[in-house]
């Protein structure tokens, strides 16, 4: 139960992360848009979410984001997609996370 334990959270999924390419996400903000296996359609997430690098080793590498649709991202999708803007990246900020190839956990 200690090292292997998987829960099941209804609004939630494990991603991998990749930077915004236009430009158009702002510090504090990130897209979300998931494909399920049983749906037909992408849904884009919006609103406040939960981000933290898997595993997460300490409470204060959670951060809080604003999930936004941004259509010129849309053709992303099973990705969470960190803005390139801020002065400090947000997957660092989540126990010094990258980008090349980490999952992140994502609550909405």
């Amino acid at each position: 139960l200690q090292f292997k334990t998987r829960l099941l959270v209804p609004d939630g999924c494990l991603l991998m992360g990749v930077m915004d390419e236009t430009g158009t996400l702002e510090y504090g903000e990130c897209f979300l848009q998931i494909q399920r296996r049983h749906e037909s359609n992408p849904t884009i997430v919006s609103g406040r979410v939960i981000v933290g690098k898997n595993p997460c080793l300490h409470p204060g590498d959670i951060l809080q984001l604003s999930a936004i649709d941004t259509p010129a991202l849309r053709h992303l999708v099973n990705v969470v997609v960190f803005p390139q803007k801020g002065r400090r990246p947000h997957p660092n900020e989540t126990g010094g996370g990258d980008l090349d190839g980490d999952m992140y956990s994502i609550i909405w």
